[in-house]
């Protein structure tokens, strides 16, 4: 069975790059040009690895990182973060992150195939998860003190900027919906003007032979 790679970078050149440098018998890959793309393709193709370039239009790297760590469903897929050569790292963002190696680019496209092989081979190796995690019962302590205190869910620890995930990806898909209505009703302005034109012609036509 093929390993699924999703790799997420803007530059053409570099998927291009990446898709050269995978086997095309051994791994099925998915390219998005952006962040919300990448966490579009995430649900319907999960894959085994995914690249996420840091630098991204619309939902950063740091932003996709964090999406996918918040998810435990994922927690067995292997996350690589690629820079440009001389790209600044937000250092408290990245401490944070629970990812499988920075990659430099231009890198080597034999080192990038041993590291992909490598961390998918580990991941393999973490315990499955329960159907749903979610829905495991929790035993509490039957004391006044614990039937008091409010229970907080475990997230993690994930980072308080990881909060801001959600509201980014409901931004952005609110102002591609908005872009897509306003598309929508010009569109349709068309037809209706082009119509209108139409049924003219054929009123003048029918006026200019009954002259």
């Amino acid at each position: 069975m093929s390993m699924k790679i999703l790799l997420a970078d803007a530059s053409p050149v570099v998927r291009k790059a990446v898709e050269t440098a995978l086997p095309g018998a051994e791994f099925e890959i998915r390219t998005a040009p952006d962040g919300l793309a990448a966490i579009r393709i995430l649900p319907e193709f999960f894959p085994d690895a995914v690249l996420v370039a840091l630098s991204l239009p619309g939902m950063d790297g740091y932003d996709v990182a964090a999406f996918l760590c918040s998810q435990p469903v994922y927690r067995t897929t292997a996350l690589f973060l690629l820079l440009g050569a001389f790209e600044a790292v937000d250092v408290a963002k990245l401490s944070v992150i629970r990812h499988d190696g920075l990659i430099r680019k231009p890198f080597d496209g034999e080192t990038l195939l041993g590291r992909i092989r490598t961390a998918i081979d580990r991941k393999k190796e973490l315990p499955s998860l329960p159907e749903d995690p979610f829905l495991e019962p929790q035993s509490l302590p039957e004391t006044a003190s614990a039937a008091s205190s409010p229970v907080t869910p475990d997230t993690g620890n994930l980072p308080e900027w990881t909060d801001d995930v959600e509201r980014k990806i409901r931004d952005v898909i609110r102002q591609e919906i908005l872009r897509n209505q306003a598309e929508m009703e010009e569109r349709a302005r068309d037809i209706v003007s082009a119509e209108f034109k139409k049924v003219l012609v054929e009123e003048l036509k029918a006026v200019d032979g009954k002259r």
